[in-house]
């Protein structure tokens, strides 16, 4: 993994988990349903922007490399593995 990418894949990760333990003191605390929802949507935000990061990441540096050799096949199906999971 690029170092660029584990720092900004880290950092928002921080941020997440950040929003994450204020949802369960949330949770905890009986607050307000539509501010706990609002918080959640936050950190589910912040997961998919790790996501990007590490799917832009892993196409830049081993995809790329991969489409040139004989691992283009399997290369394009863990990219493809990976969209079918997200969507479930």
């Amino acid at each position: 993994m690029q170092r660029s990418v584990k720092s900004d894949a880290l950092k928002r990760l921080r941020t997440a988990r950040g929003h994450l333990e204020h949802v369960i003191k949330m949770v905890e605390s009986e607050k307000y349903c539509i501010e706990i929802l609002q918080q959640s949507l936050a950190v589910q935000s912040a997961l998919r922007a790790v996501d990007n990061i590490i799917l832009k990441g892993h196409l830049e540096e081993h995809v790329t490399h991969a489409m040139h050799g004989k691992d283009q096949g399997k290369s394009i199906q863990e990219i493809v593995d990976v969209f079918e999971k997200a969507r479930r």
